[in-house]
This record gives C-alpha cells, structure tokens and sequence, in this order.
C-alpha cells in the first residue's frame, strides 16, 4: 500500500467519454432515456490517478483503491474532483447540487482475490449472462492496443505518459475487465457500479497484456441485473499489472421492461 501522504487538492475537469460501446455511445444512451453517452467509469478514475501520480506517488506499483459509481457523467461536462488525505478519499461531483457521481476510498487492507492460472473456457455459447452455472466461469483475452490516440486521452486527464523513459499506457485503456464480458457475452450495455483495484506494476506502450477474470456472482440491484466477477491484467511477460474486484451492470430495469421482462 502506499505509504506516502498525498496532498489535499481540488479542481475542474471535463472528461471525456472516447469509448464506442453500449451505453457509452450517445444513440444508445438516448434510447435508454439518458441525456447522452455516459463516460465510462475508469476514466473517471484515471483523472483521480493521474493527480496521485503527478503529486509523486509511486500509484501504478503500490495504489489500492475502493470505488462507487452513483450517477453518470456526460462527455465535457464540467465536475470537480477533490482528493483528501484527511480520509483517504476522492469524491467527484456535478454541479446539480445532488452528491457525488463517483467516490473512492484509498485504503484497502485486504489482499487481492485469487485468480485461477488454469485455462479459459471458449465462449458459452447458449448460455445467458446470470445463468447461476456461470459462477466460477474463468474467461482470458488478450489485447495490444492501438497507441494512436494515447496522447489525445492522457492530455484530457493529465495522465503522465513518462516513466523511466518508457511511454505509459493511459490505465482507462486497460484498468476496466468489462471487456471479458464483451467477449464472451455480446453484453455491451454495461454500467460500471462498483469495484476495487489492486496496483502491481505499470503497463508500457510497447506491452500487450492478457486480461483473466471469473465470474462470482450475480446480484440485483432496483431492477437491475448486476455481474460480478475478480480480473488480473497481467503484461505480455506475465508481469501481474493489477488485480480487480469488478460489479457492473449488464441489464438495466429499464431494458428489462421495454423487453416485457418482469
């Protein structure tokens, strides 16, 4: 865990939302009765990070962190952060009067979950997405991103790109496992609810890394169908990046009504 004290800071960002998927793109937001596509939670997060990390903080090797995602944030909408070392916390709020649209907590105590080493399974096909048989599924893809747009995104949130002469990957790109569900599900309305991360190491630009995760449960939360499940992103070497708790929204009680669901 991180040791060293960060300091107490507040500020205006505008983040952006560049992911393509789900409810993250305007069309289907809107069909949803949102305002627009809403920003995907780790970017969110990458913001509070990168402030951690330009005020010093060794984060990528060391940082844990608790998070909630309580309301939507919409492309370019100005919110503040605020980071306090007073209770190890971040928060980040609208200005609607309403709380916090995301909050976390910098101590975690806990060791990360385990995650199993064996091989994946293939595609459930047939199987639906809450199917109590998936419990225990273990899922793996492997990616390489495209570095293309790696200055554009760190630019908006103030992520720094150096370390050690190596050029970092923006976590946003990498930080969120809902990719597994993508891949084996065709789930791509998902809302990220909530979580806990683990830090080990930094992912490089010139790195491919292999995300695994197993699914631990499904809940419900006022209608809407939640999974739940434990990821390690690991680099293409095997070096362990980070560990995940992960909870995110994959049906929303909106949908399952407009489907004839009850």
């Amino acid at each position: 865990m991180v040791t060293t004290r960060f300091e107490a800071r507040e500020w205006i960002a505008r983040p952006r939302n560049l992911s393509p998927n789900g409810i993250h793109d305007d069309d289907r937001a809107q069909e949803l009765g949102f305002e627009g596509g809403f920003v995907t939670g780790v970017v969110l997060y990458e913001h509070i990070a990168a402030e951690l990390m330009n005020q010093g903080l060794p984060w990528l090797e060391e940082g844990r962190v608790d998070l909630r995602f309580r309301r939507p944030v919409y492309h370019d909408e100005a919110v503040t952060c605020r980071v306090d070392p007073e209770t190890n916390s971040y928060e980040i709020r609208g200005d609607d009067g309403m709380g916090a649209r995301s909050s976390g907590v910098f101590a975690i105590d806990d060791d990360p979950p385990s995650i199993p080493s064996g091989d994946a399974a293939t595609s459930p096909a047939g199987v639906p997405l809450g199917d109590p048989s998936l419990v225990g599924l273990v899922m793996r893809i492997e990616e390489r991103l495209d570095p293309a747009r790696f200055d554009e995104i760190a630019e908006s949130s103030g992520f720094p790109r150096d370390l050690g002469g190596r050029k970092l990957i923006p976590i946003g790109q990498w930080i969120n496992p809902i990719d597994l569900i993508y891949e084996y599900f065709g789930r791509s309305t998902t809302i990220h609810f909530a979580g806990r991360i683990w830090h080990h190491s930094p992912l490089f630009e010139d790195e491919s890394f292999t995300t695994t995760g197993v699914i631990t449960g499904f809940s419900e939360r006022r209608g809407n169908k939640i999974v739940e499940f434990d990821a390690l992103v690991a680099a293409g070497d095997g070096r362990p990046v980070a560990t995940i708790e992960h909870s995110s929204v994959y049906q929303l009680a909106r949908e399952r009504v407009a489907e004839g669901e009850s």
